[in-house]
């Protein structure tokens, strides 16, 4: 073994041997590899203990010695050949040499799967599911683990369930690529059961479609406490025929108690009741996911500089929705000018003005005046407002 370390490292170091006796003690034109390597080897006390596997995870891809010790306890290959042609066939699909170090480091036991009969099959199959060389690595990257499960039993049953639910291979890649354990975990475990619930609670199939596309990671948990959720939204009022209740189901799924009883708080600050809270809850489920930051800044701005009350916001929640710096800021730019220029009577309703579309607000608050020129300058200077 000793040899195999010795031996990598004058390959990688052979350059060296025109260098001027004062360099060569460094050996300054090594790489940091191999400079790591010959140190290693040096603090062994007997250096033929290093395995195989551990010297050519240094080696090949770049480990550092304790990553290599304690990844090289999953493998037991004594030769090269296994672990290189694995390594080539991702290197075949596109992965960099970055993307393989990241998925060896996470799931080492890769390198000695049957390259053959056990890793092509699976990045054929997702090839012939269209999913592109870019995503097989992202998807792969996020979670290697996929590789070692069975590519008829689990694999290609999860990807048809979601093509099946999802009625579309890109948004079955789409979810996938948001949460790349769907298809570790056999469909019956998780993800049929929490489905079968939801329609058991008469959520329409598109509103389940819906939340599994954007949020996976929804419908991955205990059968159990997926039921206690939706009859908590249920209880708070949800109606589960409307979109906002798997919104609903999704938000009370990712937010803790301690995050829920948080933004209740900040709200209460604003004058809204625990009651004006749930109503807001029912009718935008998102509210409650705002960052804390982005609640009191847009609080802040609509209740001291558009004149707002705190009810009103109450009342549409859907505010609380678009960006400060996008949205807010530039958009009542332009209408405080044209207030100021009494180029309109009154200040629109709020409601209309920030939350129509890019389209509308243009051909209502710029195109139609002269000062179109100057109002499109102004959109996009956010530094009107404050002055």
């Amino acid at each position: 073994m000793f040899y195999f370390l010795t031996k990598s490292a004058l390959q990688f170091g052979k350059h060296t041997a025109a260098v001027s006796p004062t360099h060569k003690l460094f050996s300054f034109h090594l790489s940091p590899s191999t400079i790591t390597l010959r140190f290693f080897i040096s603090t062994l006390e007997n250096p033929s203990d290093l395995s195989f596997a551990a010297s050519y995870l240094i080696s090949k891809l770049g480990f550092s010695p304790e990553s290599a010790l304690s990844a090289s306890k999953h493998l037991n290959f004594k030769t090269p050949e296994k672990p290189d042609s694995v390594i080539n066939i991702f290197k075949h699909y596109g992965f960099s040499q970055v993307q393989t170090f990241k998925l060896v480091k996470k799931c080492p036991r890769v390198l000695s799967c049957n390259p053959e009969k056990t890793l092509l099959p699976k990045l054929e199959f997702f090839h012939s599911k269209g999913v592109s060389n870019k995503d097989i690595a992202h998807i792969l990257c996020t979670y290697p683990y996929i590789l070692v499960k069975s590519l008829e039993n689990c694999i290609t049953l999860n990807f048809n369930f979601l093509s099946n639910l999802l009625e579309s291979n890109d948004k079955t890649i789409a979810a996938v690529k948001r949460y790349s354990p769907i298809l570790y975990h056999k469909a019956d475990r998780f993800l049929k059961p929490c489905v079968d619930i939801l329609e058991e609670y008469r959520v329409p199939k598109k509103h389940i479609a819906s939340l599994v596309h954007h949020w996976p990671r929804s419908v991955m948990m205990s059968p159990n406490h997926l039921r206690r959720i939706v009859e908590e939204v249920r209880g708070m009022g949800c109606d589960p025929l409307k979109p906002q209740f798997t919104t609903a189901v999704m938000v009370m799924r990712l937010l803790s108690e301690s995050g829920w009883e948080r933004r209740l708080g900040l709200y209460k600050s604003w004058g809204w009741s625990e009651d004006d809270v749930l109503a807001a809850f029912i009718k935008e489920p998102w509210c409650m996911m705002t960052s804390d930051d982005k609640i009191m800044a847009v609080m802040d701005f609509l209740v001291n500089n558009m004149d707002c009350e705190p009810s009103f916001i109450a009342k549409n929640p859907y505010l609380l929705k678009p960006g400060l710096k996008t949205t807010f800021i530039p958009r009542a730019s332009v209408v405080h000018f044209l207030l100021s220029e009494r180029l309109i009577e009154k200040k629109p309703n709020l409601v209309t003005l920030f939350l129509c579309s890019e389209k509308m607000f243009l051909e209502k608050f710029v195109y139609r005046f002269e000062e179109a020129p100057q109002l499109l300058k102004l959109y996009g200077d956010q530094s009107y407002l404050s002055k």
